[in-house]
């Protein structure tokens, strides 16, 4: 691929279209042009190229200025694009945070009456996402049955993202665990370190035997929401039951066990 291929796709990788990439490297590298002679250089039909140079306007990447009596177009630097970005960086910041109260609004809109039990269902990684994100919504501790490991599953970037929101709302959990080997390598890497990917303080995490009570996947406790996500290489599948009564029989489970577990610094 030559470098001017190369160019004109890393153009287009930040929105320009094949042919606004092929005009501006021409003017980059051409110098002022008039409109005949890109057309002629670019073998792009004349209306085409009118119609492109108008979008590069905008782009603030070109503009038109007169030479001789003759009009002719010059680039300006990449650089200018950067305040489109940032632009667009402002943007999104502005969605994220009207998408949070749009989410509050439609929760309270739609809070199921009591007594009322709900089920929902996810599946695969877009929905084991969603299944963890809903559990920033907890009013208090989030009890939690992990067998440990969902950062493989779910992406280790929004893993993170996660963790740090978690972090950000102040929220805390109780995490009860079978420990093996690589679970307490992983503990010892991230929790203890304090790393980005911690959701979890140390004192926080008791041991049970898996005689006792055998963990599969990811289970989470709060507010009135009993949640569970199998995680597999293959399939990712979760639910979710909304149910007061249903919940405060497994947080009142959940608390006979958590006496019984171990805390995990005993075995560091």
């Amino acid at each position: 691929m030559s470098d001017s291929s190369k160019l004109r796709q890393q153009l287009e990788g930040f929105g320009l279209s094949g042919k606004q990439a092929e005009i501006y490297l021409l003017l980059v590298l051409r110098g002022e042009l008039r409109v005949q002679e890109i057309v002629t250089l670019s073998h792009i039909p004349r209306s085409s190229v009118y119609e492109n140079l108008r979008q590069l306007y905008e782009l603030g990447l070109a503009e038109e200025i007169i030479d001789d009596n003759f009009k002719k177009v010059r680039a300006y630097p990449i650089g200018v694009m950067r305040h489109n970005l940032d632009e667009k960086i402002v943007d999104l910041q502005q969605r994220i945070h009207d998408l949070a109260a749009l989410e509050k609004a439609i929760d309270i809109a739609a809070a199921p009456g009591a007594g009322i039990t709900h089920v929902r269902y996810y599946k695969g990684r877009t929905g084991a996402r969603q299944l963890y994100w809903n559990t920033l919504k907890a009013s208090y501790t989030v009890y939690v049955y992990s067998e440990w490991g969902r950062q493989k599953y779910v992406g280790l970037k929004f893993y993170e993202n996660f963790a740090s929101e978690n972090r950000n709302r102040g929220l805390t959990e109780k995490v009860l665990i079978n420990l093996n080997s690589e679970i307490l390598e992983t503990i010892k890497r991230h929790t203890l370190t304090g790393s980005p990917m911690t959701r979890t303080r140390i004192e926080d995490i008791r041991v049970i035997d898996a005689k006792t009570v055998r963990i599969k996947g990811d289970t989470m406790i709060y507010n009135d929401i009993y949640a569970q996500a199998y995680l597999q290489n293959v399939e990712i599948h979760g639910f979710e039951i909304e149910s007061h009564d249903f919940v405060e029989t497994q947080r009142s489970i959940f608390e006979t066990l958590w006496q019984m577990a171990k805390p995990i610094t005993d075995f560091l």
